[in-house]
């Protein structure tokens, strides 16, 4: 028994502050937290892959047997769910070693042992006593899963060089498969040869779709200007943070792509950017996330079948668990980053001695205190209490009738249009019906 004051419900961080939160490494062949030591992944050429998600398919689906994904028949069964028993059953054999390195291990950090898997200690919240019967207990972001996953596809559609994950050693990972022979590399006259890929734009298609994203106008405070975003010879996107990701992924890519690409490509990005858009809806149905989970693992499926094994990092993988929390939790606008990175921005702006950080943000967030408890009491003053909107439209009647009354401030140069005489008779059959001042005179 004890006397609780205040509980700790879960944790949000991005995902390496959450491996530091809760001791599993997000590194290395068992980066998953959720998967635990059944991660699907494979080595490739100077990384690990997550790559394999058949297993997560019914056991009869046919592509268990399908060559196409690695050149080899799927024979791992599905990951099993670990229990919040199991956890504590693999905490108990984690050893409390000392930090970094240390004579007593010879001078060099101690390596975990295969029983400890990639646990590296055991969490200060498990001193909580109801910790351990928590099922979610650190939350995936999504915010930065979106916009990692945002980077990836963008950057490999748009072959930007320092964000493609179609690189020289992906297609000889493929080689070293021995699949999609027709994107391997090859020599001609003693020059390497990179085929071009069903998955990335050709150069006229890039700058069809960067024309498209700086033509997008969107409301005020919607989102941020795409246009600014774009570089100068329309070839590749730049700067765009988490907000500017999440507004591409829900928004733009599926229509800007879709005549860019093959059909089957096309479908499967607007499958995927269709999950995200459901998934921050502000509200949640459990039998939606179930279903979406099911189609989540034919979506990376498919995406294991189009890309090369080294697009799938750790934060693609992590897109399949992201129903699961969803049900655990409830919808995402409470469980995600983007509050607390604008008030970190916040914060940041105090600062005017970059030598003296804490101090600055210290005595900014006062004085920012006191002035806002002042200017309640000011009348004759503009504060942020008695200041008008940014878009106070108000009303503007332009004409008697209220069918004509305008609910906006008209902007811009005014223009004419003549009307046929077969739009104008619907524009007078529309006044005519829906103006409560001529009722009089139809009776």
């Amino acid at each position: 028994m004890f006397r609780m004051r205040a509980a700790l419900l879960w944790t949000v961080n991005d995902f390496p502050a959450r491996s530091s939160l809760s001791g599993w490494s997000g590194q290395g062949y068992r980066a998953c937290p959720t998967c635990n030591e059944d991660t699907p992944s494979m080595r490739v050429i100077g990384k690990t892959a997550y790559f394999g998600h058949r297993r997560f398919l019914v056991t009869n689906h046919h592509w268990w047997s399908n060559l196409q994904f690695d050149g080899r028949t799927e024979r791992k069964r599905p990951p099993r769910r670990f229990s919040t028993t199991d956890i504590l059953e693999q905490l108990r054999r984690v050893k409390i070693g000392i930090p970094g390195k240390h004579p007593n291990y010879g001078g060099v950090k101690r390596k975990r042992g295969d029983d400890e898997l990639n646990w590296r200690k055991k969490s200060i919240f498990y001193e909580l006593p109801y910790w351990a019967t928590i099922e979610l207990k650190h939350n995936l972001d999504v915010m930065h899963i979106e916009k990692n996953v945002c980077d990836s596809v963008l950057g490999t559609l748009l072959a930007d060089p320092h964000k493609s994950k179609d690189t020289d050693n992906a297609r000889r990972d493929l080689a070293k498969l021995g699949i999609r022979h027709e994107l391997h590399l090859f020599e001609d006259d003693n020059k390497l040869m990179k085929p071009a890929a069903d998955y990335t734009f050709s150069e006229a298609n890039r700058r069809k779709f960067c024309r498209f994203i700086r033509s997008v106008k969107f409301p005020d405070g919607f989102a941020s200007n795409m246009s600014k975003k774009v570089a100068q010879n329309d070839s590749r996107l730049l700067g765009l943070k988490s907000h500017d990701c999440h507004v591409i992924m829900q928004r733009l890519l599926p229509v800007g792509c879709r005549s860019l690409v093959t059909k089957n490509i096309w479908s499967t990005i607007v499958e995927l950017c269709t999950f995200f858009k459901q998934l921050c809806a502000s509200t949640v149905n459990v039998s939606d996330m179930v279903e979406a989970q099911k189609q989540l693992v034919l979506i990376l499926c498919k995406l294991e079948r189009i890309f090369p094994p080294a697009f799938f990092d750790i934060m693609i993988h992590l897109v399949l668990h992201l129903p699961e929390e969803a049900i655990l939790g409830g919808p995402v606008h409470m469980r995600w980053m983007y509050p607390f990175e604008r008030y970190l921005k916040r914060l940041k702006d105090y600062v005017r001695n970059a030598a003296k950080p804490e101090g600055s943000i210290a005595e900014g967030y006062v004085v920012d205190e006191a002035l806002t408890f002042c200017s309640r009491y000011f009348d004759d003053v503009e504060t942020r209490f008695n200041r008008p909107d940014r878009n106070d439209d108000g009303m503007h009647p332009t004409r008697q009738l209220s069918v004509f009354e305008s609910q906006c401030k008209p902007l811009g140069k005014q223009s004419y249009v003549e009307l046929d005489n077969n739009d104008r008779d619907k524009a007078e059959f529309y006044i005519l019906n829906n103006s409560p001042e001529l009722e009089p005179y139809l009776k």
